[in-house]
């Protein structure tokens, strides 16, 4: 809400309004990960799996870099626009990553279940 109300002199409201987008993604982007590699372990097997972490993570990384080179002369819905699909991606990887605990150390699968669970 900061980086909203000082970059684009928005009030302490409305800037926390739209930066409250980014935890509201929660609500369906997770599932969007585990989704997304499922799909692609069906099509592949578990490299699929691997795959959807991959690009979700580096996705990730685009829009967090596109993020940090929006400056006040834009609009503020641009900065919006690609903190709302860096979010989604956030969310994804972490969707994709519960995948890929079933293919841990079968010994240690609840010690590893927590941890992931953990965050």
């Amino acid at each position: 809400a900061t980086h909203f109300r000082v970059y684009f002199q928005m009030d302490s409201g409305s800037a926390s309004a739209l930066a409250g987008s980014f935890g509201l993604m929660n609500l369906f982007a997770r599932s969007l990960g585990g989704i997304a590699s499922d799909a692609l372990f069906l099509k592949f097997g578990f490299p699929g799996r691997l795959w959807a972490q991959f690009l979700s993570l580096f996705c990730e990384g685009l829009f967090l870099f596109a993020f940090a080179n929006i400056d006040n002369t834009q609009p503020w819905y641009v900065a919006l626009l690609v903190l709302i699909c860096f979010s989604l991606f956030v969310q994804m990887a972490e969707g994709t990553s519960y995948g890929i605990v079933p293919f841990m150390n079968t010994k240690q699968l609840a010690c590893t279940s927590a941890l992931v669970g953990a965050g």
